[in-house]
C-alpha cells in the first residue's frame, strides 16, 4: 500500500484504539446512559461517529471508482499528509459545532449494535483505502461540508481527526457516569 494511505490508515485505527479504550471503562450495559440532560450516551457518540465514517467512506469509495474508470494519475508524492487539517480547529473542543441532522444521533441502538456498526463503518474505510491505492489521491477533490473542497487524503484524515476529537467526550461520558451521585 503507498505510504500515505498506510500512514492515514494507521492513523485512523489508532483513534479508534483510544476511542475504545476511553469506552471500555463503562460496562456495556450503561452505554445507553446519558451522563447529563443535552449529553450523549455513549451509544449516540458511536452512532454519530458511525454516521460520519460511513458517509465519508462511501463518497471517498465512489470518488475512487470514478477516478479509476477515468484513468486517474498514479500517486508520485510520499510526503506526509498528518497535520495538513490542524488549522481548521477540528480537535478544538473549545468551539462547539452544532450537528447536522443526517449525522445526529437518532437513538434507539443497543450498546452491541453501537460497537457492530463502527466496526462496519471501520471496514468500509479500510475497504475505501484499499481501492484508491496508487491512485493520486491528492489532485480528487470533494466538498466538505465545514472544510470547503479538500483532496480524499484530507478526507481519510478528516474521519480520524473526527473521531479523535470525540475521544475527549467519551472519557468525560465515562467519567461523569461513574461519578458518585451527590
Amino acid at each position: 500500500m503507498h505510504p500515505r494511505l498506510t500512514e492515514l490508515r494507521e492513523y485512523a485505527d489508532a483513534q479508534r484504539s483510544a476511542l475504545l479504550a476511553a469506552a471500555s471503562p463503562l460496562p456495556l450495559e450503561r452505554w445507553t446512559e446519558r451522563p447529563a440532560e443535552g449529553r450523549w450516551s455513549l451509544v449516540e457518540l458511536f452512532e454519530h461517529l458511525y454516521k460520519v465514517e460511513h458517509g465519508c467512506a462511501r463518497l471517498i469509495a465512489r470518488s475512487v471508482a470514478e477516478a479509476r474508470a477515468a484513468g486517474h494519475p498514479m500517486e508520485t508524492d510520499e510526503h506526509s499528509v498528518l497535520g495538513t487539517l490542524d488549522a481548521t480547529g477540528l480537535r478544538d473542543r473549545a468551539r462547539r459545532m452544532e450537528v447536522p441532522e443526517r449525522v445526529a444521533p437518532a437513538g434507539g441502538w443497543s450498546p452491541q449494535e453501537a460497537v457492530d456498526r463502527i466496526t462496519a463503518s471501520r471496514a468500509e474505510l479500510h475497504d475505501a483505502i484499499r481501492a484508491g491505492d496508487g491512485l493520486a489521491l491528492g489532485s480528487i477533490y470533494q466538498t466538505h461540508p465545514r472544510l470547503g473542497e479538500i483532496d480524499l487524503y484530507r478526507w481519510i484524515l478528516f474521519i480520524a481527526e473526527h473521531e479523535a476529537r470525540h475521544v475527549p467526550q467519551a472519557v468525560e461520558i465515562v467519567e461523569q457516569l461513574a461519578a458518585p451521585a451527590r
